[in-house]
């Protein structure tokens, strides 16, 4: 039900149960992000400490927090495909949330897939295909408390 440009619906869904795929999505892009976060330690401290402290949670699984689904949204075309995939990404974590259902976007899911064949051949991806960051979801072991906000910056005119 996400609002979409000229209706385009620019996007389709790739719902990830199976342990195996899901193991080898983690060692492509376990490394990748142990590498950033080495170089964030000296670069972003404060992200260091933020990504460290949210992933100590789940030792085994930083990534996709050992959750029973991911799910991938892929977008399809261009024109507003991006805004029109980010909002359809909103909406299912808006739905979940509704259900009782634990969502998180992972920006870290996606990093290295397009270079494994055996994963783009799994995801089904064209060249022409963007991977968005996966959403994990899951029933909730805990409910965490929201992290602050910052006050928004608005001009009036």
């Amino acid at each position: 039900m996400a609002p979409t440009g000229h209706n385009r619906q620019p996007w389709r869904f790739v719902v990830v149960e199976n342990q195996d795929v899901k193991r080898k999505l983690l060692e492509i892009t376990l490394p990748l992000d142990q590498e950033m976060l080495k170089r964030l330690k000296t670069t972003d401290p404060q992200l260091y400490a933020s990504i460290r402290q949210s992933a100590q949670y789940t030792p085994k699984d930083p990534i996709y927090f050992s959750a029973p689904v991911i799910l991938f949204v892929i977008g399809t075309g261009g024109g507003t495909e991006s805004i029109d995939c980010s909002l359809v990404c909103q909406n299912i974590m808006l739905a979940a949330h509704s259900l009782g259902i634990g969502s998180c976007m992972v920006g870290a899911g996606r990093r290295g897939l397009t270079d494994d064949p055996e994963i783009v051949k799994a995801l089904e991806l064209t060249e022409e295909e963007t991977i968005y960051p996966p959403i994990v979801l899951g029933y909730r072991q805990s409910s965490p408390k929201p992290p602050p906000k910052k006050k928004p910056k608005i001009k009036w005119i």
